[in-house]
């Protein structure tokens, strides 16, 4: 038996996003403001840090399950994570030598698969059962929003020395 899940969940996603709520995005920006400050309290009480990015995602939990407005915050919050990972990366290669920048990048790239192969596995699992539709999208959001950000508390965490 053959899938060809991209196209079906692709057609979804371009269906939603016109519909999407823009209200998520300055409320998202504000819970990243927080997530800094919860990473760097638990890397210094010796604490998990994945706990950060489920407090900082917390706002979008508040919408509707399964809503537009909560798939827009979640694909907001993955852009956020990216983006931290983006300049975590920037300052790792400015204060590290190349070794170990090439290093921190090979580790975040096979992070940032790993945890998004999860989603591709849990998204096709729950294809083989029902087409997809809004809650497709919005539990790949949710689950891609959240991979990239334990990527990024990863990366934040074992770069601590670079500071």
């Amino acid at each position: 038996m053959k899938f060809n899940i991209v196209p079906k969940v692709s057609h979804v996603v371009a269906a939603l996003m016109p519909g999407l709520f823009l209200a998520a995005q300055a409320a998202v920006a504000q819970e990243f403001d927080t997530a800094q400050a919860c990473l760097d309290a638990r890397i210094a009480a010796n604490e998990p840090v994945a706990e950060c990015v489920t407090e900082a995602q917390a706002l979008c939990l508040s919408f509707e399950a399964p809503s537009m407005a909560g798939a827009d915050c979640y694909r907001r919050a993955k852009d956020h994570w990216g983006d931290l990972i983006s300049q975590r990366m920037e300052r790792i290669r400015a204060a590290a030598s190349e070794e170990l920048s090439a290093i921190a990048a090979i580790e975040v790239k096979y992070d940032l698969k790993g945890n998004l192969m999860q989603c591709d596995r849990m998204e096709e699992l729950s294809l083989v059962q029902k087409d997809p539709d809004e809650e497709t999208v919005y539990t790949r959001l949710r689950c891609e929003a959240t991979a990239v950000g334990l990527a990024y508390a990863k990366l934040y965490y074992q770069s601590q020395r670079i500071d």
